[in-house]
This record gives structure tokens, sequence and C-alpha cells, in this order.
């Protein structure tokens, strides 16, 4: 399944970039980011650094059929995106970032685009992800204030968050959430959390040594 990635305004920006672009250049590649939320005061640096670092996409999927059909589809909608620089990435070869349109429009299952939606407030990024229809494996939130990363984790609908890093290793704590309990460990460098947030059973991963922020 793939995931969706959050980015706050005072996140690490430059680690949240790289595993964007890293899912921009293999989109079909499993828990991949399928759909960013971006903070309004940080997309227009964030998004002009991410098309720096976009190269062409590897011919088998520039030329994969689902990638071909999105890339049509995008352009009977007139859709605004986002690729690499002309000069250096072809257009029908350029990863793509799409900006305020959802999966449902572009067809089922993998579409081999990422789409963007912009938001002010935690709040307005609940409402704004209620419009995508696609089931996330997990959340990536970059937010350096942990208490605001907590109370996402309660408005999304979602089982796996994780906070300040990207597709960790789940099994320490997978089998505490199967058994439906409540548990904490420390492993690898990495807090493991589950917890019941409104009647529903969540994992909440983080580096260790974050600080936890109002």
């Amino acid at each position: 399944s793939p995931s969706l990635m959050m980015i706050f305004e005072g996140g690490d920006l430059n680690c949240a970039m790289h595993h964007l672009v890293c899912s921009l250049q293999n989109p079909f590649e499993m828990n991949s980011v399928a759909t960013l939320l971006i903070q309004e005061s940080v997309r227009e640096s964030f998004v002009n650094c991410v098309r720096e670092q976009i190269q062409p996409l590897d011919a088998q999927l520039a030329n994969h059929p689902r990638f071909v059909r999105t890339q049509a589809k995008l352009e009977e909608l007139k859709a605004e995106t986002i690729g690499g620089d002309p000069k250096t990435v072809p257009t029908n070869a350029t990863p793509l970032l799409v900006c305020d349109l959802t999966h449902s429009f572009l067809g089922n299952g993998p579409t081999g685009v990422i789409t963007m939606h912009t938001f002010r407030t935690p709040k307005e990024a609940t409402q704004v992800n209620k419009k995508e229809t696609l089931k996330y494996s997990s959340v990536s939130i970059w937010n350096e204030k942990l208490a605001s990363a907590y109370e996402i984790c309660e408005l999304f609908d979602c089982s796996v968050f994780m906070l300040n890093c990207f597709n960790v290793d789940l099994n320490p704590i997978l089998p505490a959430f199967e058994a439906n309990q409540n548990d904490v460990k420390i492993f690898k460098g990495y807090h493991y959390e589950t917890l019941m947030t409104n009647h529903k059973r969540k994992i909440i991963v983080f580096p260790v040594g974050t600080i936890f922020a109002n």
C-alpha cells in the first residue's frame, strides 16, 4: 500500500525531501509516497528544491502502462503538475507532483505520480485529505512539535504513524499491536508505541532523542 507524507514548517525538510524524491523516482515501490500534504508557508521553497533533484525515470517506469495512462489523463484534465527541469528531464519521462487533484481522477490502483495538497493548519490538512480515497499503509509526519504530531494521529484514519522518519521496520511493535495491547519499546534508535485513540489501535514510531514540544 502507498503512504501519505505530511510536511510542516519547522520539520526536517531535507530528510523529508530525500524520501519524497525516492518515491518520485520509484512510484510503484511498496510504501512509496502517493500523497503529499504540505504547509503553505514552506510549499514554494520545498517544491523548488524537489524540482532541482528530479532525475528522468528509468525507461521501464516511463513506459509503464499505468504511468502512460496517468500522463494522458493529466493532459486531458489540464492539471497543474510539477516535474523536473525540461532541459535535463524529458517531459515524457519526468516524475510528477500533481497539484490539488486526487488520485480518484486518475484511475484505480497505483497512478505512478504523487498528488500534492496545501494546508495551513493540522485540522485543515485532515479536511483536505478526506478528498483522497486511497487507503494508506502509513502516515509520515515531519514536524518538530511531537505533541502536534500526536494530535494528527487522532485525526487521521490510519493505523501507522511515523514521526520524523519513514518506512521504519515495525516488527518490534507488531506482536503487541496484533494482540491489541498497549506497549512501548525502544529498538535500534526508535521509540515504538501502540495505543488506542478514538477507539482505534494505532502504532506511533519516532527517532529517540526527538524533543517533545507544544
